[in-house]
């Protein structure tokens, strides 16, 4: 039997868009899932662009909150939609024209997978590096880490700190001077806290803005290209990064356009 592929893609697209409009538990906003393929395609770019920036920055980047929902509940959604399928594929003819699509889903769904895997497992690679950088932000500024770290992430923070101190104290902090026994002094000629290397160097590329939402920071450089103006306190000197250039550049310099969407790291 010869098999067409583009009537294969096309049952596919069809069985995502039915699955992406789910509705979402009423009173949730966090979790409604939007019935539009734009919006699906939207979540999965926008998903890659959170990975990318988070695989290369210095510091834990908030967490995507709604984003993550609406991946995950499209996520679960298919996981269950593919069982579903699989089961009825295995009760009928082995056709080979009917495992084909079956095996597209799955791929997909693994990909997927792998970006939401990579990018926590990066988070959670962070989380433990700073802890001691996350409790003093957390006492610096209440409320800083809801932003930061998701409910699960909170959870996984607190009880790897209280681990941690506990066994720094029962096999080291315990038999040291009471005045040794701190773990975060910062007044010393070295800081116990390991803080994120702010003034690393990072490639950049820098966003086109949309073309419907008028943007106040966006200026225009000598050439007549549109660009962010940026500063290097270092050298004392104002950089014009144009649009749809790609540069390196110190973290701290260009952390403030990256929080606001202006430019991706690479």
């Amino acid at each position: 039997m010869d098999i067409n592929i583009d009537d294969i893609l096309a049952d596919l697209d069809r069985d995502t868009t039915a699955v992406g409009s789910t509705p979402a538990p009423a009173g949730d906003d966090t979790t409604r899932l939007d019935d539009s393929a734009a919006t699906v395609a939207a979540d999965y770019s926008t998903l890659v662009t959170h990975w990318c920036n988070e695989r290369v920055a210095p510091e834990l980047l908030p967490y995507p909150h709604t984003l993550m929902a609406r991946v995950l509940a499209r996520l679960a959604a298919q996981i269950e939609h593919l069982e579903t399928l699989s089961t009825g594929v295995l009760e009928q003819t082995l056709d080979r024209s009917a495992k084909l699509p079956l095996l597209c889903m799955e791929a997909e769904l693994e990909r997927l997978k792998f970006v939401v895997r990579s990018l926590l497992r990066c988070r959670l690679g962070k989380i433990d590096r700073f802890g001691l950088y996350l409790r003093q932000l957390d006492a610096r500024s209440p409320g800083a880490l809801q932003t930061l770290l998701s409910a699960q992430e909170r959870v996984y923070y607190e009880r790897h700190s209280a681990i941690l101190l506990k066994l720094f104290n029962n096999a080291i902090l315990r038999h040291m001077p009471a005045e040794m026994q701190a773990v975060d002094d910062t007044e010393g000629s070295v800081s116990m806290i390991d803080e994120p290397e702010w003034a690393r160097f990072v490639f950049l590329y820098v966003r086109e803005p949309a073309p419907d939402a008028p943007d106040p920071l966006l200026a225009v450089d000598d050439h007549g290209q549109p660009c962010y103006s940026v500063n290097i306190p270092e050298l004392g000197e104002v950089v014009d990064l144009a649009v749809g250039g790609i540069y390196i550049m110190r973290y701290n310099v260009i952390k403030d356009l990256l929080m606001d969407g202006k430019v991706v790291l690479i």
